[in-house]
């Protein structure tokens, strides 16, 4: 018998603790009344922030797919959640270290199929994108502050917390 060995990511030297989860659905054409349904759903049952819903592939997705952060303390609760609730649709779960290659390769958890993510590892002297901004995966305080509906970016445009 031959055993097939798949490519694996390098092991990172450090791992920093996670400060949130992410989660990222995908989903095609025929699947966005599912994602939609999903959405709704998931907002009931958890508190969520830094919301983006894509209709269409981007750099690093090869399809479209919402993506959304949660707190520590549900993770445990959301893996089995999502389990049961997917309805076939594809997830990546995965840590918010500050260590976005290794996040979304290493310590990546998938559901259903792994797809291939356009990701490359970011050079040791590369600007960082939140110099002039909070990263909003670190921004626990928001969770649950905002109902996000399909569209929704927070990255385009920073969610505004209702009164």
């Amino acid at each position: 018998m031959t055993i097939q060995t798949l490519s694996r990511p390098e092991i990172p030297e450090r791992i920093n603790a996670p400060v949130s989860y992410h989660s990222h659905i995908y989903f095609n054409a025929a699947q966005r009344t599912i994602a939609e349904q999903l959405n709704e759903s998931l907002q009931d049952n958890f508190k969520i922030w830094d919301y983006r819903w894509l209709d269409a592939p981007n750099q690093l997705h090869p399809s479209a797919m919402f993506r959304f952060a949660l707190l520590k303390e549900d993770f445990q609760r959301y893996v089995e959640w999502i389990l049961k609730n997917r309805q076939g649709l594809n997830v990546l779960v995965h840590p918010n270290t500050g260590d976005g290659y290794a996040d979304h390769t290493y310590l990546a958890i998938w559901l259903g199929d792994k797809l291939h993510l356009n990701i490359k590892k970011r050079p040791a002297d590369a600007p960082n994108p939140y110099a002039d901004r909070p990263n909003p995966m670190f921004q626990t305080h928001l969770a649950g502050l905002v109902r996000y509906r399909p569209g929704d970016d927070t990255l385009a445009q920073p969610a505004q917390p209702k009164d």
